[in-house]
């Protein structure tokens, strides 16, 4: 059985896979909570040297309304405040996983710590992240403000609560680990052997993309497919996948997706930017399509500002029996981009901006 968040996360992600990084924050902010544990995190993984703390307050997505030189509002992850005899610290926690830094995040943050410092307090920013990142401070800490900055990778979290027995950081260790924000730091047996066969899983991989499947992408939507860096996409997105721009502010995305399962999926997606001026239409014909098309689902089709997508995935683990997986996974990828076609042949109103010719079955 997975552990107690892994359980939780799964329920919270059947309707958005965006929302983990919240998530973590949530769990963290509960760890730094406990008797001691603010105090032991800031002196042992940051550059904050304090003596006993006294926490005033915790609070998490705490919103600050943008200042006149910032384009949008503020949101850290956390918002600690606390104290050491007479004097006064607030501290912003930032936490990634995936993403990186959004616009001027983090010297936003910095300039609304500003404002605490006015008042006397101490101000800290920690920047916590999956993958390495590094940041130099004099880009962040500006205008005359004097908060620390650090930066903290998850596996230094990690090793760091593995010194410390609970029942609750017990089961934080267990989910980390089902996440694998646990980096080892050191290679395992297994990874030799991926490594040492990359090159031939990378050809595997792309050749359940090309061949016929290219050849009926281009036949159905008239446009050919790209890549959009699919290295990154592994490193970012957990994804492995080439692209077909439709031209009217929507995409398809066929490929495989690394899950929290065993086994990867085979996943094919059709997706609408919020920008795209017919977006309400065509949400409505992508709720139409997959009612009338079993196996497919959908996801934020009610968030105006995110990319809303229909898609069809399907565990490797359903190939593995058939003699030539490789074909086998073609005919998946053909059989779901001869569906989705339907969504086009319907629909001529949505601007595809190309010319039709046929299905091909």
């Amino acid at each position: 059985m997975n552990s107690l968040f892994q359980r939780l996360y799964q329920l919270l992600s059947s309707k958005d896979r965006n929302q983990q990084e919240d998530y973590l924050t949530e769990i963290f902010a509960e760890v730094l909570v406990k008797e001691g544990m603010l105090g032991d995190f800031l002196n042992k993984l940051t550059d904050i040297n304090v003596s006993p703390t006294n926490l005033r307050e915790v609070t998490t997505q705490k919103t600050y309304a943008k200042k006149d030189a910032h384009l949008t509002d503020s949101r850290p992850d956390m918002m600690i405040r606390f104290s050491e005899g007479d004097k006064h610290h607030v501290l912003f926690i930032e936490n990634k996983l995936g993403t990186g830094e959004g616009h001027q995040q983090l010297q936003r943050y910095a300039d609304h710590l500003r404002s605490y410092e006015a008042d006397g307090c101490r101000t800290h920013l920690v920047y916590i992240t999956k993958a390495y990142e590094p940041k130099k401070k004099s880009e962040i800490v500006q205008n005359g403000n004097n908060a620390s900055f650090d930066q903290v990778r998850w596996y230094q979290i990690y090793n760091w609560l593995k010194g410390h027995q609970s029942e609750l950081i017990n089961i934080i260790l267990e989910y980390m680990e089902e996440i694998q924000l646990n980096d080892s730091r050191r290679f395992l047996p297994q990874d030799m052997y991926a490594i040492q066969h990359m090159e031939r899983l990378i050809r595997m991989m792309d050749a359940c993309m090309d061949g016929p499947v290219e050849d009926i992408v281009t036949k159905l939507f008239n446009r050919s497919t790209g890549w959009t860096n699919r290295f990154a996409q592994l490193k970012e997105s957990y994804r492995y996948m080439k692209q077909n721009d439709q031209g009217n502010y929507s995409v398809i995305n066929f490929g495989f997706y690394i899950t929290d399962e065993e086994y990867p999926t085979a996943c094919i997606m059709f997706e609408i930017n919020p920008k795209c001026p017919n977006r309400p239409g065509l949400i409505k014909a992508m709720r139409e399509f997959i009612v009338s098309n079993e196996g497919w689902s959908s996801e934020d089709m009610d968030d105006n500002t995110a990319w809303s997508n229909i898609y069809y995935e399907k565990s490797l683990l359903n190939f593995l029996s058939t003699d030539d997986h490789i074909e086998s996974i073609q005919a998946f990828f053909i059989d779901r981009l001869n569906e989705l076609y339907k969504l086009k042949q319907q629909h001529p109103e949505f601007n595809w901006k190309s010319k039709e010719i046929g299905v091909s079955t």
